[in-house]
């Protein structure tokens, strides 16, 4: 909640060098509240969206049970994004499917949540050697400066990247905008059950049209 409230503040401080996405690779078991936006964690994301933060969050990891999106990703605000299983083939085959650990909506106040899938099965990215996970997972080491993890919270930052390129090919989007510009742009999966699948897989190319 600090961290979320420090890049808030820093907007405020510096307009003309803003943070405008930010990646939220982390989750809690969502608390029984009254309404979601009496849990804490919910407010400040939805403190961050409001001053014109695009805030991307982790589904959590606790599917394939319905009913366990976790929190902040029960916010209705912010894209909540679940983790899609490839197989280790071309995206367009037909084998592809949401990951089973991918937590599953309802969220725990009765909302549609993923909003969208994106890649998060043996997802290659930075190593940090000597970390506690990199000490425990050694298996995982991709060469000497790589790891490969599994989970929503490798396939969030994916979002999180595409999110970054959108608001460069269009500066003045707001975060509600772009939400709309991925969700119309995913591929796969737009019949199927929203509180599975979301909208789809996340689609770089149809949700930033070149203009």
């Amino acid at each position: 909640m600090q961290g979320v409230e420090w890049c808030i503040q820093y907007n405020e401080q510096n307009p003309s060098k803003k943070i405008n996405v930010m990646n939220l690779s982390l989750g809690a078991t969502a608390q029984a509240f009254e309404n979601e936006e009496d849990d804490p964690m919910v407010q400040i994301v939805n403190q961050a969206w409001e001053s014109g933060i695009v805030v991307c969050v982790a589904a959590g990891n606790s599917g394939p049970e319905y009913g366990t999106i976790a929190s902040p990703g029960v916010s209705q605000k912010v894209i909540t994004v679940g983790a899609l299983d490839d197989r280790g083939t071309a995206r367009t085959r037909e084998d592809d499917g949401v990951a089973e650990f991918s937590s599953r909506g309802p969220t725990i106040y009765g909302k549609v949540k993923p909003d969208i899938l994106a890649p998060g099965v043996q997802i290659v990215s930075l190593r940090a050697p000597n970390s506690y996970l990199d000490k425990l997972q050694k298996e995982a080491r991709v060469g000497e400066h790589y790891f490969s993890l599994s989970g929503t919270s490798m396939a969030t930052p994916i979002c999180a990247g595409i999110v970054a390129l959108l608001l460069e090919h269009h500066p003045g989007a707001t975060p509600d905008e772009v939400k709309e510009r991925l969700r119309n742009g995913t591929d796969l999966w737009k019949d199927r059950e929203p509180n599975i699948y979301g909208s789809g897989y996340i689609n770089a190319d149809n949700s930033i049209p070149r203009e």
